[in-house]
């Protein structure tokens, strides 16, 4: 008798088995992306704040007009565009919100930061445009804003930003060395519409006082130019350049003349900021380099820099001054000496 073959069984079930042929679609994940959150419909109209502006004979002063009250009504404005006139054209000028325009991202960025853009297309607009009577009259384009005003402009970027009287005084005061409360209170006493807090009495100490330990002022002279200074040291050159170097800080150069009418560097510095202190502690070194005691320039020539003409006097040796004309003149020939 012949046995049937023994069937082969599998040890995983047959549903297993049709779970497993089962080949499920790729699923594609939704690019998921947040959803912008959106102010609500907010119209605020301020035009009435406006309507009552006078005609001014200038237009800086109808400006701080504007200023004051949009503080009073709670936003802040910035000169969108103007134009002095010229070609037929009639000089103009457009106000705007703060918060107006649209955000314009850097092309070079190099740290990021987590933060947020203030730009919410604001249609706020006031026109100011200059009449035939030689006077500036103010106009209402848009008086709506699309957003909350501000309770409070204390501390705003704007409103509290230092004037620059005011911050002299802040830089006065630092260096004799009153607390910024104290400052603080001053300010708020010359001006109680003042809107600057605490932090921006330190940010201005800051920059006052600073606490880099790097080198700040650099100055270099080369040896065959301190022989031609104690040669011919009676008539010198100064400017200092704009920041268009690559470290961006001010060039301050200093210029002999030969009693040929050749000129020659005497020395250069770079110095942090074109302040008085700064040029005074230039000057201070340049004369350093004269080996006579009794030796001094007795002219020099210099563009029309109030700083650096009142450190000239401040160097009281320096007692002739001749103050001309000096950037875009360096190639022409100083026939007057």
């Amino acid at each position: 008798m012949v046995k049937p073959p023994l069937e082969l069984k599998p040890n995983i079930d047959e549903s297993t088995i049709e779970q497993a042929n089962v080949v499920e679609p790729d699923v594609e994940q939704p690019n998921v992306v947040e959803p912008d959150v959106k102010q609500p419909n907010v119209v605020v109209n301020t035009a009435n704040f406006f309507f009552q502006c006078e005609k001014y004979n200038v237009r800086d002063e109808m400006i701080e007009w504007c200023r004051k009250e949009a503080t009073k009504a709670g936003f802040t404005i910035v000169i969108g565009k103007s134009d002095n006139g010229g070609n037929r054209r009639k000089p103009y000028f457009l106000l705007s919100c703060s918060r107006g325009d649209v955000y314009k991202e850097k092309k070079r960025i190099l740290k990021k930061q987590d933060t947020t853009t203030k730009k919410f297309m604001c249609p706020f607009r006031l026109r100011g445009y200059f009449l035939a009577s030689q006077e500036w009259k103010l106009s209402v384009v848009c008086g709506e804003h699309n957003h909350e005003m501000e309770k409070t402009l204390e501390g705003h970027t704007l409103a509290g930003s230092l004037k620059p009287e005011e911050k002299e005084c802040v830089q006065e005061l630092t260096k004799n060395l009153v607390p910024p409360k104290n400052i603080l209170t001053t300010l708020r006493g010359r001006n109680p519409e003042s809107k600057t807090n605490m932090k921006q009495v330190y940010n201005a100490r800051e920059r006052t006082v600073g606490q880099s330990k790097t080198i700040q002022d650099f100055f270099w002279a080369h040896q065959e130019s301190v022989k031609l200074f104690n040669t011919f040291p009676t008539v010198l050159m100064m400017d200092s350049t704009y920041k268009t170097n690559k470290y961006k800080m001010p060039l301050f150069e200093i210029v002999g003349v030969t009693s040929t009418e050749d000129s020659f560097d005497v020395d250069f510095a770079f110095i942090a900021n074109e302040k008085e202190d700064n040029f005074i502690w230039a000057l201070e070194t340049c004369k350093s380099l004269l080996k006579s005691k009794d030796t001094f320039p007795k002219v020099i020539v210099i563009d029309m820099d109030k700083s650096l003409m009142n450190a000239i006097w401040i160097s009281q040796k320096m007692y002739e001054l001749s103050s001309r004309p000096f950037a875009g003149q360096k190639n022409k020939t100083w026939t007057s000496y």
